[in-house]
Order: C-alpha cells, then sequence, then structure tokens
C-alpha cells in the first residue's frame, strides 16, 4: 500500500488527539479525569508523530524504531488509568493489575533499549501481546462496572464504551499485524472514539448514537465542503510560490466568512433529514422565544409555555413553578400530565433551590450520578443528605430537567420538565434551546413585575388627581345639606328641605360610591361564551323600564353572531352606562329622540382574529371636539350633577375584556360610541 497513507493518517490522528487533549484542559485543568484523558490523547500523540516518523525515514533508523516501541509500551498503560479513573475502580484487583502491567512496560522497555528484540524473536511478539492484552483488560474493567450497575443510564453508557471501544482497538491492533497492514482503519476509528469519550466526558450524560452520528455527518459534510473551497482557490496556482500564497489568503478569508452560515446551514439540513422529530421541538422552542418576547403579564406565561411544550409532543409532564409574593415557596402555575406538588416551601427544599439558582439547570440522572460517586467514596452524610433532598424535590414535581428563572441572585421561578417515556429525553443541543425559553421567560416575569410596579404609580398618581375632584363633588352635597339643616334649625320640619338633604345625601353616597369602584383594582374577568346580542337584549330591558322621556329604543342585531370570550355581567355594566348617558343627553336637548343599538362582525387583520362592533347611536345634541377628547378623563363631566366617572369606569372594563371603546360625533346629529371586543 502506498505510505502516504499511512502517514497522513497518523499525522491527522495527532492533530486531533492534540486538539482533543487541549481542548478539555482548557476547560478545567485541576480536574483529574481531564488530566487522564489529555494524558491519554497526548500519549497517542506521540505514538501517531513515531509512527509517521517511522515510515518516513525507513526501517534504518534505530533510534526512530526504539522511540516508536516505547512510546508504544505506555499507551495500555495511560490507557488503563483513564478508565479506572472514568469508572471510579478502586479496587485492590485494578491496583494491582495495574503495578503488574507497569512493571511489565519497564521489562519490555529495557529489553527493547538494549537491542534484545533483534537476537531474541519472542519479544516483538511480546510486546505486541501485552498492548493488546492491557487494552482488553481496560476494557474488562468497564465490564466489571457495568454488571454491577443497576441504572440503565450508567449501564448504557458503559455498554456504548466497551462496543465502541473493542472495535477501535481491534482494529487498530489488526492494523499493525504484518499480515494485514492497513495502518488507517485504525488510526480513524481511535479518532471517533476518542471523540466520543470526549462528549460524554463533558456531558456526563449518554451520547444518544443517532446524535452521535448525525454531528459525525455534519462535521464531515462541512469539512469536505471547505475542504473543496480550499482546493478550488488553491490548487490551481499552486506551482507559482507568490499566487499560492495570495490565494491562500483568499481562501482564508472566504472560509472565515462562510464559516458561521455555511455551519448553520449544514446542521440544519441535517438535522431536518436525520432527526426530524428534534428539529421539529427545536422549531417549537423557538417559535417560543419569540411569542415569549410579546409577554408582560405574568398570569399569560404559564398558559402559553405549557401549551406549547405539549403541542412539540416531547413532554408527558410539564410544570411552570413561580415564587409567591411573600419569597417562602413557588407555586404552581399551571401543569401538563399528572398533577405535581401545588407548592415547593424554600426552606423544606433549600438544597434544590440553591442547587437551581448555582446551577441554573438540573437533570435528574447528573443528580443520580452524583449520588452514586458521594456513596462510592464514603462522602459526609451531609453531602449524600443534600443529594437526596434534591432528588425527592424533581420527584415532588415529576422533573427529568428543571430550568430556573434566575435575576441578582434570586430564582423567581422554574421550569420542569419530563418525557417518561424515554430516560435521557433531551439532548444537550435541546437542553440549551431550553435553556433559552427559561431566560425568555425570566425577562417575562421582570417585566411583568416592572409594569405592575408602573401600573400601581400610575393608578396611585391617577388616584391623586381625583382626590381633587371628589374633594369638590363632596363638598357641593355637603353645602346644601348642611344649609337645609339651618334652615330647619329650631322651627318645623319644612318637606322641601328635608327632600334637599334626603337627595344630596343620595348624591354623595353615589359619588363615593362610583370614585370607590373606580380607585379598586378591576377583577380579573371571568371569561366565558358569551352571546353579545342576548347581552344586549337583557340591557334593553332595564334601559326601557327606566326611559321617563318615552325616547325611541331600537336593537338591529346581526344574526349568526359568534359567541365571543366574554364577562357578560361586566359587558352589560358598560353598555347600561352608554345607554344612559344617550337617553339623558337626549333628555337634555328637550325633543325625543332615538336611541339605536347595532351589532356587526369585522374581518381578521393582522393580529389573527375579528372583533364584534357594538354601536351605540343616539339623536342628542352631539359633542365638540374638545369635549370628546376629555370623555374618559375621571371627573370630566358636562352633566349638572354628573360625576363623570362613568365613562373611565366603562372604558376600564372594555380594556379589562380585551377591547376599546371608540367614539364619534358631530354637534346637532348626535353621538355613537361603539365597543369593540375581540373573537377568540
Amino acid at each position: 500500500m502506498d505510505l502516504w497513507i499511512r502517514i497522513q493518517s497518523a499525522l491527522l490522528a495527532a492533530v486531533i488527539s492534540t486538539a482533543l487533549a487541549v481542548t478539555i484542559l482548557l476547560r478545567n485543568r485541576r480536574n483529574r479525569l481531564y488530566q487522564l484523558y489529555a494524558i491519554f490523547n497526548l500519549n497517542l500523540v506521540a505514538w501517531y508523530l513515531s509512527d509517521a516518523l517511522f515510515v518516513y525515514a525507513g526501517a534504518g533508523y534505530d533510534v526512530l524504531g526504539k522511540l516508536r516501541v516505547l512510546v508504544a509500551l505506555c499507551i495500555p498503560i495511560t490507557a488503563f488509568r483513564f478508565f479506572q479513573a472514568f469508572v471510579s475502580d478502586r479496587s485492590v484487583l485494578s491496583d494491582r493489575l495495574f503495578r503488574i502491567f507497569v512493571a511489565v512496560a519497564v521489562v519490555l522497555a529495557v529489553l527493547v533499549t538494549f537491542d534484545l528484540d533483534r537476537e531474541v524473536e519472542f519479544i516483538p511478539r511480546a510486546v505486541y501481546g501485552y498492548i493488546c492484552i492491557a487494552l482488553y483488560v481496560s476494557l474488562y474493567f468497564l465490564y466489571r462496572r457495568y454488571r454491577r450497575l443497576e441504572s440503565k443510564v450508567e449501564r448504557t453508557r458503559l455498554q456504548y464504551l466497551m462496543v465502541s471501544g473493542g472495535v477501535a482497538f481491534t482494529l487498530a491492533l489488526l492494523d499493525y499485524l504484518p499480515s494485514i497492514g492497513y495502518y488507517f482503519f485504525g488510526n480513524i476509528l481511535t479518532i471517533l472514539f476518542l471523540y466520543f469519550l470526549f462528549q460524554i466526558i463533558l456531558k456526563l450524560r449518554v451520547l444518544d448514537l443517532y446524535e452521535f452520528l448525525g454531528r459525525a455527518i455534519v462535521m464531515a459534510t462541512f469539512s469536505f465542503v471547505v475542504a473543496a473551497i480550499l482546493v478550488i482557490l488553491v490548487v490551481w496556482w499552486r506551482k507559482e510560490l507568490d499566487l499560492f500564497i495570495f490565494n491562500t489568503i483568499i481562501a482564508s478569508i472566504v472560509l472565515y466568512i462562510l464559516y458561521d452560515p455555511m455551519r448553520s446551514f449544514v446542521e440544519d439540513r441535517m438535522n431536518h433529514l436525520l432527526f426530524r422529530e428534534r428539529y421539529e421541538f427545536g422549531n417549537h422552542l423557538d417559535t417560543l422565544r419569540r411569542q415569549l418576547a410579546s409577554v408582560i403579564d405574568v398570569d399569560d406565561l404559564a398558559p402559553l409555555v405549557l401549551s406549547r411544550l405539549e403541542a412539540s409532543r416531547r413532554v408527558t409532564h410539564a410544570s411552570l413553578y413561580l415564587i409567591d409574593e411573600y419569597g417562602v415557596a413557588y407555586t404552581l402555575k399551571g401543569h401538563v400530565g399528572p398533577p405535581p406538588a401545588r407548592r415547593v416551601d424554600v426552606v423544606a427544599h433549600n438544597p434544590f433551590i440553591r442547587r437551581l439558582r448555582d446551577q441554573g439547570v438540573l437533570i435528574l440522572e447528573n443528580q443520580e450520578r452524583e449520588k452514586r460517586l458521594l456513596e462510592e467514596h464514603a462522602a459526609p452524610a451531609s453531602a449524600v443528605e443534600e443529594t437526596d433532598n434534591v432528588l425527592s424535590t424533581l420527584d415532588l414535581v415529576h422533573s427529568g430537567a428543571v430550568f430556573s428563572f434566575i435575576t441578582d441572585g434570586q430564582v423567581l421561578g422554574f421550569l420542569s420538565l419530563k418525557d417518561e417515556r424515554l430516560r435521557e429525553a433531551y439532548s444537550s443541543e435541546e437542553i440549551r434551546l431550553l435553556l433559552g425559553v427559561a431566560a425568555q421567560c425570566t425577562l417575562a416575569v421582570e417585566n411583568s413585575r416592572v409594569f405592575d410596579k408602573v401600573r400601581d404609580r400610575d393608578r396611585l398618581a391617577a388616584l391623586g388627581e381625583m382626590s381633587a375632584g371628589l374633594a369638590h363633588e363632596i363638598r357641593n352635597p355637603l353645602g346644601a345639606i348642611k344649609g337645609a339643616a339651618q334652615l330647619l334649625e329650631g322651627g318645623d320640619p319644612d318637606p322641601e328641605m328635608l327632600k334637599i338633604i334626603i337627595d344630596e345625601t343620595n348624591r354623595l353616597n353615589s359619588v363615593v360610591s362610583q370614585f370607590l369602584d373606580y380607585a379598586r383594582p378591576t377583577r380579573k374577568s371571568n371569561l366565558v361564551p358569551t352571546d353579545v346580542n342576548r347581552v344586549i337584549e337583557a340591557t334593553l330591558d332595564v334601559v326601557r323600564a327606566d326611559n321617563p322621556a318615552r325616547h325611541e329604543v331600537r336593537f338591529r342585531p346581526l344574526q349568526g353572531l359568534p359567541a365571543i370570550q366574554s364577562d357578560p355581567e361586566q359587558l352589560k355594566q358598560v353598555l347600561l352606562n352608554l345607554c344612559q348617558n344617550a337617553l339623558q343627553a337626549m333628555t337634555v336637548s328637550g325633543s325625543s329622540g332615538v336611541l339605536s343599538l347595532t351589532t356587526r362582525l369585522s374581518e381578521a387583520g393582522d393580529h389573527g382574529f375579528g372583533t364584534v362592533r357594538v354601536a351605540v347611536t343616539d339623536s342628542g345634541p352631539g359633542m365638540t371636539d374638545e369635549v370628546r377628547r376629555n370623555l374618559f378623563i375621571p371627573f370630566f363631566t358636562t352633566k349638572v350633577r354628573g360625576t363623570g366617572l362613568g365613562l373611565a369606569l366603562s372604558l376600564r372594563l372594555v380594556r379589562n375584556l380585551g377591547g376599546n371603546i371608540e367614539v364619534a360625533s358631530r354637534l346637532g346629529q348626535g353621538s355613537t360610541f361603539t365597543v369593540v371586543l375581540p373573537v377568540r
């Protein structure tokens, strides 16, 4: 075979192994498992480089040949030590075997150093056999651990490692049998195995084989595309050094520009083709993040999040908790699947809340693994109890993964998810997307808090402004009552004076009642399917009974009007107030008039739904532009004995129902108040 294939495969493997070693050390240089993985990789790097140099220089260089064998003797030792740490095996047997392997390696290294391998034919075979036995014994300790485990997650992880490691080691060893000698199959599979190990160590999760295959395909596809661009831009003028350098620079710039969009495109296409379910789940999460950007009412948060997650068909359990106003517990705001605990106490579940605050996300499998490690290493009882508390809380909220809403070091709430059909339902990429959803939920909760503060501040400011109007409205009746009482003082009761006292007292009571209605926070609407035409008919029954001037009342309903989600009592209160205002306006004009109510349905607009429009029209004197602009300001009124609170309260009620009130008026021709309500 072409020796350049052997050299190039060895150099490629050396580059990738170096990259894996450096990357994992940059993550955490103090982690012992990371250190041993890096040492194992660097040992393989030394082997690949020494093998490439040995082939390139030829068999005549004894120093390179000895170096190559000495490096190879170290591979089983570094591999054994890494797998020993990986499965946390501190048994007497593993320590004895490690010392035996070190002793055998030293003996064989001495024999090779003094060239005894040339005189004794058995020594090269012993070196090869020693490497084979030591590597397979390393895998045997994985198997020992596999047999003792009860957790399906850990067993699956070790099963993956045993199979992939056995295949990689076998082909790597077969490459160097004289009768075979491919020299590159083993290198390629060893690199894949090292990358597989890298992913498992970092994530502490079983890397789904389909996910691993998908990443490998994406990486390979992207590499081929990049290589094709580089070849096209460089190889044409490779014989002229100046143009070769120029084209190389141009190629590098092009690759830099195309890197991110090309990678995103390749990953998107491959995920769409190979992992459709996960691809669609990602789309659901992206859509949810965009929808959450417009949420300002925390009461809308749970229904939106949970409905979108349920529609993705990737959850069997989901729940959303928010901290209560006193900060002593997290209360359930909504759930999908069997109901979890309705309350998570901050004190009783402090370890869970603390870890959630520090880590941002808690995965059930990671917590179970941590508990097993603590028990194996005889950790303090307090550490085990803390992990038990976390696990019991996860079970309490029916969770496989919890994502926190954190701001300024405080956990405002958390989202709990579980798919009981799979032990590890969510891949690392999906967890990253869910963290993005949690971050958007955090913003929604913060915005809701800010909005509530602004709303309360504005309401207090409005109450301050209204206090002057209220004082004026109260002073007038009190003055009349005082004057009437003074006239009655010391004399016989005058029916006229008594009537003034009673009327003004009733007026005072009405003013105070309306003020209190406006001042108190609007109660949450009881939205139910509502027939608007029927509500209008019930309102007009009251209006006709209280129509002293006997104005004509008409109603032209739109037949087949769809039911809307509304509060019938609040809607009736609004319509009754508008009708009474219209009757009073026509009575002031001195002539009988016509009160007309109509309903119609508008087409859907950009918001995605239509509206029901209820028009209340009178034939009164109409309004000036200045009056129309100030209609909904509290205590603004054109009536002699009005309070100016009726229209302000009506507007609040309609907006509470998600609608609005529109006004149109012309002097001498009457006015029209239109209540606009959404069809949802």
